[in-house]
């Protein structure tokens, strides 16, 4: 009764019109970013802390809450409808969303992708309201050891993202791991694959390698299938969703919710790590894997529910621990000690007003995003009318001007025109660029999680193995590479028996006749 009675005051200070216009821009400031490519909501965040001093503790919260919210869900837009990921996390969109607006299908894409996402983030306050004390003590268990297994799980999952083609996805996820060792080894501080490049030192973003292969490229490929009389994109917004069409996703929503809340609650994970996972748990559990990636439904459905259903959980060792679980998080944290607000187990008691008018801010953020996505994504539905050499045009200075808004870097822009060359290229060939951007953001972060969980334990390799939960994760981590190998594997253990290669042993000669005198 004392947590209904708290989120009733969390309400009330929710709902006081000063504290509602915040959020509700905040909001609407978050879908915007997340929908441009290259201006990621956490930059939107970043640039939004320093103005929250002037706010009081309540307010800036639920506006750097309203920011987040709709953020992650902003980059599904431009992923649907131009295939270009407007955040890491919207990745998983562009698989099985924009093939569905190649077909006609944007505006019946975009209505699953909006109402799953709404539910994943709704459950995944619920649960952020009413469960983060176990989840906060679940997650005090965590150690380097254990992100290292997590992260390690992320990129096996994405061995199995490539359609009927799992050597080739681990290929380009290995590519992607070797770009992300560019620049300074971050325990030694030395240098590598740097070529005499100092620009390199600083190693190589993952936000701008994901703007050229999908953005640039995709431009490139479209302006060539222009000048083949093709067209690459469906100019009918297509057939609206229902409630029956909704319901029959079901199962996929509530997977990818479940996956979603699990993997947001680890800290470091985040929603790019929730989404990918759920998509390749969604490909092998909804019994059409085969053909995810043509524009299913089910595919697109699960990841969306997933990276939303991080963002409630992901507060939970924030509020509880002082552990920020993503980088938005983080900044939310860095706004709560602007304030003098130092989050733990004490939080709860001294300042209860503020703890559940995040968690009310949380539920009402969910609620709207659906009116608030809706009018962002009609805008961005005029996309689909315009002429296809306006539309590379747009697409080319927008993806230049997010790669230089990065670092404020001239040196990415030439990266990202790069990766356009190889995206175009990668693209034409069928070799699948997603496992490779994948790569590129897990692997420095395995890395650190390696290296910091030798350096703490003394260099006993044992300790992912030893410890339960690491072990576990890793485990399953193997089950689930083996799962995703045996369409590979299983032909090579069905040969016939005649198979000169099958490793039967040589026909015995027929015995020599006595011949008689």
């Amino acid at each position: 009764m004392d947590i209904l009675a708290n989120l009733a005051g969390g309400f009330a200070g929710a709902l006081d019109p000063y504290n509602f216009v915040f959020l509700v821009s905040g909001l609407m400031l978050g879908v915007v970013a997340g929908a441009l490519p290259g201006i990621s909501f956490v930059n939107a965040m970043a640039i939004a802390l320093p103005f929250t001093y002037l706010l009081p503790p309540v307010t800036a919260m639920s506006f750097l809450g309203g920011i987040y919210v709709g953020g992650v869900f902003g980059g599904s837009i431009s992923s649907i409808l131009i295939n270009i990921p407007g955040t890491p996390a919207s990745l998983p969109s562009c698989w099985d969303g924009y093939p569905m607006t190649r077909k006609g299908l944007s505006s019946r894409a975009l209505s699953i992708a909006i109402t799953a996402s709404a539910f994943g983030g709704l459950v995944s306050a619920l649960l952020l309201t009413f469960g983060a004390p176990p989840f906060a003590s679940f997650a005090l268990k965590f150690d380097q050891p254990e992100f290292f297994a997590a992260t390690i799980l992320g990129l096996v999952s994405v061995i199995a993202i490539a359609k009927d083609a799992p050597l080739m996805s681990a290929l380009s996820m290995f590519l992607g791991l070797l770009i992300g060792t560019v620049g300074v080894d971050p325990m030694y501080g030395m240098p590598r694959l740097t070529l005499g490049v100092p620009d390199l030192e600083s190693g190589i973003n993952f936000t701008v390698v994901m703007i050229g292969l999908f953005a640039i490229g995709e431009v490139v490929d479209l302006i060539c299938k222009r000048a083949g009389g093709a067209r690459s994109v469906a100019t009918k917004p297509g057939k609206q969703v229902g409630l029956s069409d909704l319901w029959r996703v079901k199962s996929s929503v509530l997977r990818g919710t479940g996956v979603g809340c699990t993997i947001g609650v680890i800290p470091g994970a985040g929603a790019t790590v929730g989404a990918v996972i759920a998509y390749s748990v969604e490909k092998q559990a909804c019994g059409k894997g085969d053909r995810f990636g043509t524009g299913m439904e089910e595919g697109l459905a699960a990841p969306e529910a997933a990276k939303n259903a991080t963002t409630g959980t992901a507060m939970i060792p924030l509020l509880t621990l002082g552990i920020p679980g993503s980088a938005a998080t983080a900044i939310m944290l860095a706004a709560m000690l602007i304030h003098g607000l130092n989050p733990g187990p004490l939080l709860f008691t001294s300042n209860t007003t503020l703890v559940y008018t995040i968690f009310a801010s949380m539920l009402i953020a969910n609620l709207l995003m659906i009116v608030a996505a809706m009018g962002v994504a009609r805008v961005f539905s005029t996309l689909m009318r315009v002429p296809p050499a306006i539309l590379g045009a747009f697409i080319i200075v927008l993806s230049v001007v997010g790669a230089y808004g990065v670092r404020n870097n001239l040196f990415d822009v030439y990266v990202c025109l790069a990766f356009g060359v190889v995206g175009y290229f990668m693209k034409r060939t069928n070799f699948p660029p997603a496992p490779l951007v994948v790569g590129v953001i897990l692997g420095p972060l395995c890395e650190r999680y390696f290296l910091t969980s030798l350096a703490n334990y003394e260099g006993n390799m044992a300790v992912f193995f030893t410890r339960p939960i690491s072990g576990t994760i890793l485990a399953l981590s193997a089950i689930f590479l083996a799962w995703s190998m045996w369409p590979v594997v299983k032909p090579l253990l069905r040969r016939p028996p005649n198979d000169p290669t099958h490793g039967d042993p040589a026909p015995k000669e027929p015995p020599h006749r006595v011949l008689k005198a």
